[in-house]
């Protein structure tokens, strides 16, 4: 389970770096991300609700896919306005991976890592601000099929990426290559869906599922 915690006198947020694994009939695993300790959810009319959509579908995106100049450690998709820093700011001692608010958002030291050649690329932040106001990160809702997704690394170099795919997932539905660090390169981006159930998760309360973008390396 990668879980966030707040924790009492700190700005900074922790996850909990532990790969929960569900086994189905077919032998198939999956992770869970939870987003712990979220601020009260803003109103409802705030919260738009996604379009899904999968990679079999064909692409709406029609704008332009020029590769743009990033700083380093940096995640774009300029098709809905969105740009923010990432950070890895390692462990602490009780193996909790320390991210902080928004509106930067995390890279996820125990998959791929940007720009992978394979293996899957997990970045992930929170979806609104601790007044509950929706983040940066909050407009992953509204990208499209086929829209380019840019991030750079930590020496600078931008990696083209095309989405694929948008969902809602269940926290305990993941999908199961979220993690991988061998196969086919991907790269997921996560956050709270504003517009799912605030319920309690791990004993704390939360948005009930993730919003969840998935692309594919675009030379």
């Amino acid at each position: 389970m990668v879980g966030i915690r707040n924790y009492p006198g700190s700005r900074r947020y922790r996850v909990a770096v532990t790969v929960v694994i569900i086994c189905g009939l077919a032998g198939a695993t999956a992770g869970v991300l939870a987003f712990t300790a979220q601020p009260a959810p803003p109103p409802a009319p705030q919260a738009p609700v996604l379009a899904p959509f999968t990679a079999a579908g064909p692409d709406t995106y029609t704008g332009p896919a020029e590769i743009p100049r990033l700083p380093p450690d940096t995640l774009s998709i300029p098709g809905v306005d969105l740009k923010v820093g990432l950070v890895d700011e390692g462990h602490d001692d009780a193996g909790y991976l320390v991210i902080p608010e928004a509106p930067k958002a995390a890279t996820y030291t125990g998959s791929a890592a940007v720009c992978s050649a394979k293996g899957s690329t997990l970045l992930a932040g929170h979806v609104n601000f601790p007044n509950g106001s929706p983040a940066p990160i909050a407009s992953l809702v509204r990208v499209t099929k086929g829209m380019p997704l840019y991030v750079s690394d930590w020496a600078g170099v931008t990696c083209r990426y095309k989405i694929i795919g948008l969902e809602s997932l269940a926290k305990t539905s993941l999908p199961a290559d979220t993690f991988a660090i061998e196969g086919p390169p991907l790269l997921r981006v996560v956050t709270c869906d504003l517009a799912s159930p605030f319920v309690p998760i791990a004993g704390q309360a939360q948005f009930a599922n993730n919003t969840v973008a998935t692309a594919i390396p675009w030379p």
